[in-house]
């Protein structure tokens, strides 16, 4: 199998199963359109929105659907390799929006980062897991009690919650397991040369190691994560009026790219493949594991986000117990839109 391209180890993290780019697709060439900003709202030709991105998704997701043509504004794109380095260039200034899966943004929200949750998606939870290396005599969750389980990528991932919630729920304590945390890039370098046994991970990371042979201890299927990512925006960019109609378009055609991805499977998991480097059956697989709607964050997202934080704070993951209904804002991407 060809290796993945520095480029695309600089680009992958935590969040990429709940990412918000990830969508099973299929179909023909033709690309949704989107209807420019309204001449009625602010002038946006002055404006440079920079979107923070994860793993090359949401890049190549909207390269794929091209819906991003013809923005009265220009884009800029901030690629990293964690929700936490995302979330320092906003609390900086340096990005407006962002994607990450729920626990990291609640990480960032109870740290005192300024941002609103602007838009959601959901996804089955198969793109997080607990994988052991080939041979491994960790077979189920209670296997994992006095060992050594590296978390990527740092404290407050989405795969830290996966081994929180399977713990919990197998009634263990998280002190039980032996936690380290390390940036999917570190860890898989480590898990390949034999160095760490067992490994929380998640996206591409999870999708290739499963195809050089570990096993999936566990995922976070049926409800073992909450299945939620969202794009938050920073409160700053939020009060620039012409800045938010920025954000708010983009919105709007992002949730057309999800739109095309319904019924063009192939052609977007030949672009993925294309753009990150790697092999056409990975590309399928982590395609598949996504999002396929953009949703506004409605008081049942927020519910089933509020039981990650409260989990999270119990264990001494989270600062405070986010109370998550608190921080969100509707008025970028209204329920009319996701009609």
């Amino acid at each position: 199998m060809p290796r993945p391209t520095p480029r695309l180890l600089a680009a992958l993290s935590a969040t990429v199963a709940l990412a918000l780019s990830l969508a099973a697709c299929g179909g023909s060439s033709k690309k949704e359109a989107v209807a420019p900003a309204t001449a009625s709202g602010p002038d946006l030709s002055g404006i440079t929105l920079t979107l923070g991105d994860q793993a090359n998704g949401l890049q190549t997701l909207l390269t794929a659907a091209g819906t991003l043509k013809g923005t009265p504004y220009k884009v800029k794109w901030a690629e990293f390799q964690g929700a936490a380095p995302l979330f320092q260039a906003m609390q900086s200034g340096q990005v407006d929006t962002g994607t990450a899966a729920d626990l990291p943004t609640l990480q960032a929200i109870s740290g005192g980062l300024k941002i609103k949750l602007v838009a959601a998606a959901t996804a089955d939870g198969s793109g997080t897991a607990i994988l052991a290396r080939p041979g491994s005599p960790v077979k189920t969750v209670q296997d994992l009690k006095g060992k050594d389980v590296v978390v990527s990528s740092a404290k407050g991932s989405i795969a830290e919650y996966l081994l929180a919630k399977v713990l919990t729920d197998a009634g263990l304590k998280y002190s039980d397991v032996h936690v380290q945390y390390l940036l999917p890039t570190a860890a898989q370098a480590a898990f390949n040369a034999g160095k760490i046994q067992t490994w929380a991970t998640f996206g591409i990371y999870q999708d290739i190691a499963v195809q050089k042979g570990a096993t999936i201890v566990v995922d976070g299927r049926d409800g073992r994560t909450s299945g939620v990512g969202f794009l938050s925006a920073a409160q700053s960019s939020i009060a620039d009026p012409a800045r938010k109609a920025a954000i708010a378009d983009f919105l709007k055609r992002l949730s057309a790219a999800y739109a095309w991805t319904a019924t063009h499977a192939d052609q977007y998991a030949q672009v993925f493949a294309r753009k990150n480097g790697v092999p056409a059956d990975v590309a399928g697989i982590v395609v598949s594991q996504g999002s396929r709607v953009l949703k506004p964050v409605t008081p049942d997202i927020t519910a089933k986000v509020q039981g990650v934080s409260d989990l999270m704070h119990r264990i001494g993951s989270l600062p405070t117990d986010v109370q998550v209904a608190g921080t969100v804002d509707t008025s970028l991407y209204p329920h009319s839109l996701a009609n």
